[in-house]
């Protein structure tokens, strides 16, 4: 048998659990490449423990970084009158980093799969820290752009994504609750800093504000270490046959041709491993392909020894990998409990073996267990999961439902499901350090990139409706304040316009994510957006403080439907093996559309007033709310999938 992958790392105890699946004595080739072994990693949640810390800090971090970059508005008038330049100009600064934040998300996505969310998140509060730091000394609009706009996006970008799906790594059945916890950070974030960074420009100018800013950055750092890696466990699985000198070589559903051989692959690099030349995820077996043996292998090759109608068992050799202070009897017993209560028929069959290599504790000063460590896992590929980017319900997915089918209500785990929606690695994948764009950030590029989706009406009006709901949603939340001072209602409420926007945000993240378990998510899209649409053309009908109120708190709760059912919508379409996919292009078109919106509004205010750009504005939510009815017609004419709601009746 080939050497088993060396996995050299340190860990905490209290994390998920990781396993790793190698299947070193199997080869494959895909679509004409050359063979490769595969191997398969998948993550197991504890559903609690540390995993809440990891919430609390991911709430801390959006409440940090969304109610900054969202509230760009309360100092914008600002920085006008300091540089002595157009409105549309400073709106470009930020809007620059907004759109950075959503287009550079899967690039960011290749190198969470690579460094680790931790390492991410670190460097995105570096870069956004210094960034803003170096800002509150320029003098010029140039200058602001590169490092305000730019840099500052890009860590926007890395700290948005890695806060936005490590929590999702850490639970299972809580998942859409954690999840939902975390992002109201942006919620109450958005409704905080609109008043303290008004109050705060009144007082110091926007340059202290800024400084302020880089300093609430640097906070993120600390938090982002709450984000460790995973416990990690190694399982190898072999077949043992009567003749031990006899070759079984298994060939996946994917596969075209395998290796007649078990030897190393040793050929160069071929096209495939260009940067945007890698292969997707979907065209990688899952983890539960690998390893059960449900249908019997097919015997490609063997050496002189009994018929292939020999009967064979497995053998499953489960190896933890200790963290410096040791492994606990606790960890032990979790991992044996998994295994005892999978109910894959091909894990009842094997022979299983869990080795814990001994390592007594060791001694280590209170400061050190509090600045405990934990490098990370260079094997370890989180973005190979097909529902990375999923913030539902898992229990409604159909992967869930099919792995949990024949398993007792009391004894359902985890790892069924996991292995149902984690996608194979390749050994060279595994083993490739080879600087910044390796193998792990390429094909998740390659994945997120996919242009083949736009081959599809139905995707190609979601991203016109992606790239309109963004010219319109960011407008009122940087013009509202402005507006409503020249129609002379009192500045001290104008502040609080959209703090009332941001917690009806929040309240309708809730409310819409409530109701996507019951009703179909893309009709609660359209009715949210046209909604808001609607009466952000409204607005100006009345400058009266409360309907102004009443106007904000409507536009907040209504287009919260943007984040809440986006996944929910990209599933019912095309299913969970493409939510990576589409959720990658979708971002581009979402980002031009963030890039457009704000200066193209500021044109129109300084040559028609707010009034246009207003109306602009919720045109824009109106139409993608109207692109959006129109991709659901067609996708119940052509039945581009079936949905995984119908069981449950969310079609109505």
């Amino acid at each position: 048998m080939p050497p088993k992958p060396t996995l050299s790392t340190t860990y905490d105890k209290r994390k998920s659990v990781t396993v790793i699946t190698s299947r070193t004595n199997r080869r494959v080739s895909f679509g004409g490449t050359e063979e490769t072994e595969i191997q398969a990693q998948v993550h197991v949640p504890e559903e609690g423990c540390w995993g809440w810390v990891v919430v609390a800090a991911a709430f801390c971090v959006t409440f940090i970084m969304d109610g900054i970059a969202l509230t760009f508005g309360s100092i914008r008038p600002d920085m006008t009158l300091d540089l002595n330049v157009s409105e549309t100009m400073t709106a470009l600064i930020n809007s620059i980093a907004l759109a950075l934040y959503l287009i550079a998300g899967p690039l960011v996505s290749g190198l969470i799969n690579r460094f680790g969310f931790r390492a991410c998140c670190m460097a995105g509060s570096v870069t956004c820290s210094l960034s803003l730091f170096i800002s509150y000394f320029l003098a010029n609009v140039g200058g602001l752009i590169l490092f305000y706009g730019v840099l500052c996006g890009i860590g926007f970008a890395l700290i948005n994504m890695s806060t936005g799906l490590v929590v999702g790594f850490y639970f299972e059945k809580r998942r859409s609750i954690a999840i939902g916890t975390a992002t109201l950070g942006t919620s109450v974030g958005i409704m905080a800093w609109y008043p303290i960074n008004s109050n705060l420009v009144k007082l110091a100018g926007w340059r202290s504000v800024t400084l302020f800013h880089s300093g609430m950055f640097g906070i993120i750092y600390f938090l982002a270490m709450t984000f460790r890696p995973l416990l990690s466990l190694h399982v190898d699985k072999t077949e043992v046959t009567e003749e031990p000198t006899r070759t079984v070589t298994y060939l996946p559903n994917v596969a075209a041709t395998s290796s007649q051989s078990g030897q190393p692959d040793t050929a160069k690099p071929s096209g495939s491993e260009r940067l945007f030349a890698a292969m997707t995820n979907d065209q990688f077996p899952t983890a539960a392909d690998v390893v059960k043996d449900n249908e019997e292998p097919q015997i490609l090759s063997s050496q002189p020894g009994p018929s292939a109608e020999s009967p064979r068992a497995s053998k499953l050799t489960i190896t933890a990998m200790t963290p410096t202070s040791g492994i606990s009897n606790h960890q032990l017993q979790k991992v044996e409990s998994i295994i005892s209560k999978t109910s894959m028929t091909d894990f009842k069959k094997q022979k299983l073996k869990v080795n814990v290599p001994e390592q007594k504790p060791k001694k280590v000063s209170c400061w050190g267990r509090l600045c405990n460590w934990e490098g990370h896992l260079p094997e370890s590929r989180p973005m190979y999961r097909d529902d990375a980017f999923y913030d539902g319900k898992v229990e409604r997915l159909p992967e869930y439902q099919s792995s949990k089918g024949a398993v007792v209500s009391e004894e359902k785990t985890g790892l069924e499901y996991q292995l149902a929606v984690s996608r194979a690695a390749t050994a060279q994948d595994l083993q490739d350090r080879r600087g910044v764009f390796a193998t792990a950030v390429r094909r998740v590029l390659a994945t997120m990139m996919d242009p083949k989706l736009l081959k599809l009406s139905t995707f190609r009006y979601f991203c016109a409706a992606g790239f309109l709901i963004y010219l319109g949603f960011l407008v009122p939340f940087a013009y509202i304040q402005v507006r409503n001072l020249q129609a002379g209602i009192d500045p001290r409420h104008c502040s609080l316009f959209v703090s009332a926007m941001g917690g009806f945000n929040g309240l309708g993240r809730l409310g819409f994510g409530f109701l996507a378990i019951k009703f179909c998510p893309i009709k609660l899209s359209v009715a949210g957006l046209c909604i808001g649409g609607v009466i952000t053309m409204l607005s100006h009908v009345s400058f009266n403080m409360y309907f102004q109120y009443v106007y904000c708190s409507l536009f907040g709760f209504s287009v919260a439907c943007v984040i809440s059912c986006r996944a929910l919508m990209l599933v019912k379409l095309y299913g969970l093996e493409k939510l990576t996919n589409a959720t990658g292009m979708l971002l581009l078109f979402q980002g031009i559309g963030s890039l457009i919106s704000t200066p193209l509004a500021g044109i129109l205010s300084e040559r028609f007033g707010y009034t246009v750009a207003f109306i602009v504005s919720g045109a824009s939510l109106v139409l993608g709310g109207l692109m959006f009815a129109r991709m659901y017609l067609i996708f119940l004419k052509e039945k581009v999938t079936v949905s995984p709601y119908s069981s449950e009746g969310s079609n109505k």
